[in-house]
């Protein structure tokens, strides 16, 4: 199997809040920047979008809680007459600077969590969280407009990742997203998945899944301790190639860091083990 690639994103502009970075342990920091040409304003009854340089206003054509406490929404965009945006979204992993319009709060750094190239929208899973952007967007409706920058980093190795013998995903929260938008892109076989969450109320996308266990997914929720846990008692039997085993880890810095030792312990290249941090709760 070819080795993973390194993974990063965008560094943010100094006016911004720090964007998630997605990283392999040994890589060095890897830039790129999406040409966008300026285009003229496009109205329609169901989409509309005004680019200006690399930005796009674009509607909301779905929104709702998808737990029970109703502390994460997807938000789906419609993308229709912004196919530059849509286009520049190529692998998993990969954020999207979110504004809403006249709010006056920094931007927010998100991870799609849609699979690329399934239509023109983008849908977001978006954590409520009180004086940010995040919980100016959970309280929109369908039809109101946000304010999109690039999409930006160089996303998670999906070929790689799913020639893999065994992959390992962890995530809490939001998080879901760019693991989400990776089983979405059709990763199925040999694939683990632990997803922290307080309690049961607050696991988001419940049948969604649930509909991942039916299809060869092994769905790990873990409720009542962190995430890592359950798999740092007993790596051994789930780790049995280790030079074939890949691992992407979304959460904090202490799930990487453990997950991190346990899995080049058992002889996992470090390569092998993705990160993608997640900032909380200050978006």
């Amino acid at each position: 199997m070819a080795s993973a690639a390194a993974v990063s994103m965008l560094p943010r502009p100094p006016c911004m809040h720090p964007s998630p970075i997605a990283s392999s342990a040994s890589s060095r920091l890897l830039m790129c920047t999406l040409p966008f040409r300026r285009r003229p304003l496009h109205c329609s009854s169901t989409a509309y979008a005004v680019l200006r340089d690399d930005t796009a206003l674009v509607p909301i054509s779905a929104i709702g809680p998808v737990n029970d406490d109703k502390s994460i929404f997807e938000i789906t965009l419609d993308l229709s007459n912004a196919p530059e945006f849509v286009a520049s979204y190529t692998t998993p992993g990969q954020t999207v600077t979110t504004t809403v319009p006249s709010s006056g709060l920094r931007a927010a750094y998100i991870e799609i969590a849609s699979a690329p190239h399934s239509g023109p929208q983008f849908d977001l899973l978006v954590k409520s969280v009180p004086r940010t952007t995040a919980e100016r967007l959970c309280k929109l409706s369908v039809g109101d407009q946000v304010e999109l920058g690039a999409v930006t980093g160089q996303g998670l190795p999906i070929s790689d990742i799913k020639e893999a013998e065994t992959v390992l995903l962890f995530a809490v929260a939001e998080g879901l997203s760019p693991i989400r938008a990776l089983i979405k892109s059709g990763l199925r076989n040999n694939v683990s998945l632990y997803y922290g969450a307080r309690n049961q109320e607050s696991v988001p996308l419940q049948e969604e899944l649930d509909e991942w266990q039916k299809s060869g997914v092994n769905v790990i929720k873990v409720l009542t301790e962190p995430v890592q846990h359950p798999f740092l008692r007993d790596p051994n039997p789930i780790v049995k190639n280790p030079k074939s085993t890949v691992a992407v880890l979304v959460g904090p810095i202490d799930l990487q860091q453990e997950v991190k030792k346990a899995l080049t312990g058992l002889g996992v290249p470090v390569e092998k083990i993705l990160t993608i941090a997640q900032w909380y709760p200050n978006y």
